[in-house]
């Protein structure tokens, strides 16, 4: 090997350890740290860590190797005679002159060529460990009080070998991105969303509050017709809370098993890691795919031996036992969220264990009308008159239907300016739409599911919780 080669490759180790160290840092929450590493290693975001790869892993490769090797486990650390915390490095005074930090990493004159690395690979606009949407605008992500010290530690080594498969397909359903959505941009929605914050958020901000009987909600079940924002609002909460509670979106895939007896263990390896991961939020969309009724003709024995397991889990001994939250450990528990459209086919067992039982209705005229505001900015400059007009054209309409028939009347636009040949800008101007054009796209449209919403009406008045202002 030549003196070039050599000093690349010890180059090269270097830079990957450094972009480990990032990666690990940002998987244990310590962003401050991971921030002041960048910041001194002028770490870029030309390369991130491959999935295969962390620190974890080749700790635990070594640790084989030298069992295998040695017959004994290495020694990583040792005891020192002080006690105490590390000494920490002085910092220079503010007013003193700094010498500009001279960067650990070659530079990139001398990274050109060469074969790319196996643990890392180029990614633009990425910084190792980070979210892919990090780099995109939008709004700042809310700034909540409390932040889970937990999240995304390695789940392997807080369980036995048996249940280590079921913990990785269980944690494929965690939600680790920002999914950018505010309760700001919810319109028309105010009361399921002033339940879900009592749910989740408050007890986070006020613990202390929610002792006793006044405990928080453990299990809220969103109902209403299709496209009236029940999954919009699952959305939006793990957005508000992603820097402080662990977010489970999970579905039938996941948790129904062709193998005899693997359904019930996956069920409860998925509130066993909630609970490693607590607070946290496990979110069931169509929920009436796994909690129909038990006493049908059709029922599988099968399927009767899951539900009996997820009904203990929900609602057994130890959910009992652990439902007293104190301001001590009011963090530590498992929210259940769950929408379906159809609630009167689910067991009458789930129901009952179903604290709080909302139905998302159809928008209401202002409703309506903040919801196409929001859409197109443009209409509020517009008379009240038509605003109006087309709020009535858009009775017994679901909110999906009206940005639906909204994204129908900003096509038109792009469609005339395709059919003029106009010089196309990459978006579509907002003020060029006029109300001939919106009214035209909302009478094209027509509600579907006003006969659905009126049952889940009636089956609210009997079953539901009413919400009261």
């Amino acid at each position: 090997m030549s003196f070039e080669q050599d000093r690349r490759s010890i180059y090269e180790r270097r830079r990957n350890i450094l972009y480990l160290v990032a990666n690990y840092l940002s998987s244990m929450g310590l962003h401050q740290t991971r921030q002041a590493l960048i910041d001194e290693t002028h770490l870029t975001t030309e390369y991130e860590v491959c999935d295969n790869i962390d620190l974890d892993t080749m700790y635990q490769d070594f640790c084989s190797y030298f069992l295998l090797k040695f017959g004994k486990q290495p020694r990583i650390v040792k005891r020192t005679e002080s006690v105490g915390p590390l000494p920490t490095v002085p910092r220079k005074l503010s007013g003193a002159r700094r010498k500009p930090p001279q960067p650990s990493l070659k530079p990139d004159s001398l990274v050109t060529g060469g074969e790319e690395l196996q643990s890392l690979r180029i990614t633009p606009g990425i910084l190792p460990g980070g979210n892919p949407n990090d780099h995109t605008e939008g709004p700042p992500a809310p700034v909540v009080p409390y932040a889970n010290p937990k999240l995304l530690v390695r789940l392997q080594d807080h369980f036995t070998s048996e249940w280590k498969d079921l913990a990785e397909e269980v944690c494929r359903d965690l939600i680790r991105k920002d999914l950018r959505q505010r309760w700001s941009n919810v319109k028309g929605l105010a009361g399921p969303i002033k339940v879900l914050k009592e749910s989740v958020i408050a007890p986070l901000e006020h613990p202390e509050l929610f002792v006793g009987l006044a405990q928080p909600w453990r299990c809220v079940l969103l109902h209403g017709a299709p496209g009236t924002g029940k999954t919009l609002l699952a959305r939006t909460l793990c957005s508000e809370t992603r820097e402080s509670v662990t977010f489970f979106s999970t579905t039938a895939s996941t948790l129904i098993s062709k193998w005899r007896g693997e359904s019930e263990k996956l069920i409860r390896v998925l509130y066993e890691v909630a609970k490693f991961y607590a607070p946290s939020i496990i979110f069931v969309d169509e929920f009436d795919s796994l909690a129909s009724r038990r006493d049908s003709i059709r029922e599988h024995e099968a399927s009767k031996r899951f539900k009996n397991e997820f009904l203990s889990l929900i609602d057994g001994l130890e959910s009992a036992a652990a439902s007293e939250p104190t301001p001590a450990d009011g963090r530590d528990r498992v929210f259940l969220l769950a929408s379906t459209n159809l609630p009167w086919e689910l067991d009458p067992a789930f129901l009952r264990r179903f604290e709080r039982k909302i139905l998302v209705d159809l928008p209401t005229p202002d409703g309506r009308k903040e919801l196409i505001e929001h859409l197109l900015p443009t209409v509020t400059a517009w008379p009240e008159q038509e605003i109006q007009q087309i709020v009535t054209l858009s009775e017994g309409w679901t909110g999906d239907e009206v940005r639906l028939a909204c994204k129908e009347a900003s096509m038109m636009v792009l469609r005339n300016k395709i059919n003029d040949r106009r010089t196309i800008s990459g978006r579509v101007e907002q003020e060029e739409l006029a109300f001939a054009m919106l009214r035209k796209a909302f009478e094209q449209l027509r509600p579907g599911c006003v006969e659905l919403a009126q049952k889940h009406r009636d089956w609210s008045q009997r079953y539901g919780t009413q919400l009261l202002d």
